[in-house]
């Protein structure tokens, strides 16, 4: 099948008046339209709605009798570890003995903690036995934890007075000869090296990123997944060439290709990968040892900085430290290059620029890793061949330390790094900590690459940030056989966005951020813009207060898949951000059809009040009348608003002895409350096909909602094909709520 996947970035704006949520709580009740519901045989139709934050059709400002307070706090955690004149850990340390500063200034000490891994070894035994809910594998057969509250909230103190270290191997730069020394000398420390109390967990980066193994003390596991990591695997892609042909081996080529982009990408890669390492280790409190194996990263220039920026900053939120280790060992860097390529080309072999080169790009390289180290309290292990130090460094910094935890007197959210510095009453000790971290950015503080990189993390993470609250509905129209249009509208409460933040003369702004997964977790399209409030936009004064900010716009996927959406959306005056997540089958109707023959083969219905101009777009069915159907979200109504039904019937029967278009399609409406019929509009009837190349004949029904009294209706579409005798009968819920005395505001931008 043949599945094309293409971006249709065509954008709608449109301010509706916003459903006061005490009426909306009051009509609904305990149940939300559930917008989506459908009779067999479609497991899914039109528009649905699905909020994690609010009910459904409750998109407007608070009640004014409730009040909600917001606090938050950044906890900043310093690993100490104290040493007398002897080199022995010091371990009856009082907090009155320890003065922190930050920048200059003395820090409260909010907590205290002494962590000492190799001196119980009693309880070691005894929670390795236990294993926290599955998560550490043990040489002892672990019991069965109970599925219950207490048992998941002691899960964390399973980690307590353990050696918590990670073995990442970053393949995609590593040569297989450099591998296999590293599993080598790896299988060596679990083997001989490996205390009771070291908790080991392995993960790799090839074609992706992959936990092999989570935290366990039992070797034959970790034995298991080393030897199963095959050098050959390894990909070893050097450093491509920058354009000039000076000082690169002869190949018989005329010219160096310019991958300075490749290796910009290639740096990215590692250390997004690094970051998202720290980011699975963030839930545990106790300090972890990252040993990174790899054979550099070398940036180019400042267009890393960001990323390398972004790897330090979540290492230290997670309080783990990075102990690089560069695989390569001890290199021999051969002038005019090694019997491996041909010999160098260019003045450079002769003047000594070669041999410059070479050595600039390893220190390049090794300078990368080294800040990583350092700035995450680490130590970095380069020019050896012997890999033994860096383990039993790892369980020397680990023995014994104290787990400090402050609130940062400096409140400002700047992004600048903050100096800490330790003191000890003690005289004669050696003090081992992270000299520092980088504060949190606020919106005003970052830049456009720090602001499209903070989206792309929320679209990202697990636990959605719900500040800003997000709801989407989506749908399917069939283009052909193996392609379907999916229109998709965010809407944002008015109520939400500050008109006026720190800057009251900048201009409102919104960002939307979306994309589209497949089933095998592939990143298929994906959104990214801008929304300006102008007046124009908002409305004078304070009306954006009162009506909802939708956006749409649409992808083109293939059928007979699931797909996950995901959007996320942020206010540029405080930052407030929302994410919402959900996933749209979007059925084979042609298969369908052949599995239920007198079913008739229909679209999503899809509902709203109001109709926009709209450029036409060839692939955008609602479009092609020159005024497009602004979506209804949350298929909320006023009493005074007329509703538009919008569906597609593809290929009805064509009336025999007519022309090729001619068919008898046969629609109407009825509105149920409960399951007395409240209304049922005129019989609606279709003649020919109105877009003869996709088989489809578009049916649109306007129903003016003056006639029926407000409160919650099941809708339900018959649609009939009168030649074939087969027919469909799809629902959606809607709310018609007491009519507003203002008109609904028009959609302010005509381009769709």
């Amino acid at each position: 099948m043949h599945r094309q996947t293409k971006s249709l970035l065509c954008t709608v704006l449109c301010l509706v008046w916003l459903l006061p949520a005490q009426q909306a709580a009051r009509a609904l009740g305990p149940r939300g339209p559930q917008v989506g519901a459908s009779t067999p045989p479609r497991a899914a139709t039109a528009g649905r709605l699905t909020s994690g934050t609010r009910a459904a059709g409750a998109l407007g400002p608070a009640p004014t009798n409730q009040y909600v307070f917001k606090a938050t706090t950044n906890i900043v955690l310093v690993n100490l570890t104290v040493r007398d004149a002897r080199g022995n850990l010091v371990t009856n340390l009082k907090p009155s003995e320890i003065t922190l500063l930050e920048d200059g200034k003395p820090q409260h000490i909010a907590s205290f903690d002494f962590e000492n891994v190799d001196a119980q070894p009693g309880n070691i035994a005894a929670v390795a036995a236990a294993g926290p809910n599955g998560t550490i594998e043990s040489g002892a057969k672990p019991a069965a934890p109970a599925p219950t509250k207490a048992a998941a909230a002691i899960a964390p103190s399973q980690y307590r007075d353990r050696r918590l270290m990670v073995m990442y191997f970053d393949l995609t730069t590593m040569q297989p000869e450099d591998v296999q020394n590293v599993m080598q000398q790896a299988t060596a420390y679990v083997q001989k090296k490996m205390q009771p109390a070291d908790l080991v967990a392995i993960a790799t980066l090839g074609d992706s990123l992959q936990v092999n193994q989570d935290f366990t003390d039992n070797k034959a596991s970790l034995l298991r997944t080393l030897n199963a990591l095959n050098p050959s695997t390894s990909a070893g892609f050097e450093a491509g060439a920058t354009g000039s042909t000076d000082g690169t081996a002869d190949d018989g080529s005329t010219f160096a290709a310019d991958d300075s982009e490749f290796n910009i990408a290639n740096a990215d890669r590692s250390l997004e990968s690094l970051q998202s390492v720290c980011d699975m280790l963030s839930g545990i409190q106790q300090k972890k040892s990252l040993m990174y194996f790899t054979s550099g990263i070398q940036r180019s220039g400042v267009d890393n900085e960001i990323t390398l920026r972004s790897a330090v900053n979540s290492c230290v939120k997670a309080n783990a430290a990075i102990y690089s280790v560069d695989a390569r060992g001890l290199q021999a860097n051969v002038p005019g290059g090694n019997a491996t390529s041909g010999s160098v080309r260019g003045a450079s072999a002769f003047n000594g620029g070669a041999q410059s080169s070479t050595l600039d790009a390893q220190f390049a390289q090794q300078e990368t890793i080294s800040t990583l180290a350092q700035d995450t309290g680490g130590s970095s292990f380069l020019d050896s061949n012997d890999f033994a130090p860096v383990y039993a460094k790892v369980q020397s910094d680990t023995s014994s330390y104290y787990l400090i935890g402050y609130s940062s007197s400096n409140r400002a959210q700047d992004g600048k790094y903050r100096h800490i510095v330790i003191k000890i009453s003690r005289p004669g000790v050696k003090l081992a900590f992270r000299p520092g971290y980088y504060a949190p950015r606020d919106i005003n503080h970052l830049n456009t690459a720090d602001r499209q990189q903070q989206l792309q993390d929320e679209l990202n993470a697990d636990v959605s940030d719900h500040s800003l609250d997000l709801y989407l509905a989506d749908g399917y129209l069939r283009l052909n056989r193996f392609r379907y249009f999916v229109p998709v509208s965010i809407t944002i409460p008015g109520n939400e966005i500050p008109l006026h933040g720190v800057n009251p003369k900048a201009t409102p702004e919104v960002d939307v951020a979306g994309e589209v997964i497949d089933q095998s977790g592939r990143k298929l399209d994906h959104v990214l813009q801008t929304i300006k409030l102008t007046p124009q936009v908002a409305g004078p004064g304070q009306q954006l207060q009162n009506k909802n900010l939708q956006y749409s716009t649409g992808f083109i996927l293939a059928p007979g898949q699931k797909y996950q959406i995901r959007f996320a959306a942020r206010e540029n005056q405080t930052g407030q951000m929302g994410a919402f997540e959900t996933i749209l089958n979007v059925p084979d109707l042609e298969a369908q059809a052949a599995k239920s023959p007198h079913v008739l083969t229909i679209s999503s219905v899809l509902v709203g009040s109001q109709l926009a101009p709209a450029r036409r777009d060839y692939n955008d069915p609602l479009t092609q009348s020159g005024r497009a159907l602004v979506v209804s979200v949350n298929h909320v109504f006023s009493a005074n608003q007329h509703m538009y039904l919008y569906f597609e019937v593809y290929d009805p029967k064509i009336t025999a002895g007519k022309s090729g278009d001619a068919i008898k399609l046969l629609s109407n409406v009825a509105f149920y409350r409960g399951r007395v019929k409240a209304f049922e509009s005129q019989l609606l009837s279709t003649e020919r096909l109105t877009d003869p190349a996709r088989g489809a004949a578009v049916v649109q029904i306007e129903i003016p909602l003056a006639q029926l009294k407000p409160g919650y209706y099941l809708c339900q579409v018959n649609a009939v094909d009168d030649n074939a005798a087969r027919f469909a009968f799809p629902r959606v819920p809607i709310l018609i709520r007491p009519a507003i005395s203002a008109t609904p505001a028009a959609p302010t931008n005509p381009n769709r």
